[in-house]
């Protein structure tokens, strides 16, 4: 076979995977647009990080927590009994 030959079908092979992979990318519907991330994961808050191990709770969720213990009392039943003082 010739040289030039192979080498235009090479390039004829190389454009047609090109184009087939530009045109793979496409949506179908482009009016649809992404879901949302609640749809993603259901619309519940993440418990677990990636790895599994627990999200930690932010400086003002800690401090409210803090707050709403005190006002019911819990911290000082705590502190009492749990702790064994201060």
């Amino acid at each position: 076979m010739n040289t030039m030959n192979t080498v235009r079908i090479a390039v004829a092979c190389a454009a047609a995977l090109f184009a087939g992979l530009a045109f793979a990318d496409t949506s179908s519907d482009p009016s649809q647009g992404a879901p949302s991330a609640s749809q993603d994961v259901g619309g519940t808050p993440m418990t677990n990080s990636a790895s599994g191990a627990p999200i930690g709770l932010t400086h003002a969720q800690v401090y409210q927590d803090l707050v709403r213990s005190t006002k019911s009392g819990e911290r000082d039943r705590l502190n009492n009994d749990l702790y064994h003082g201060n």
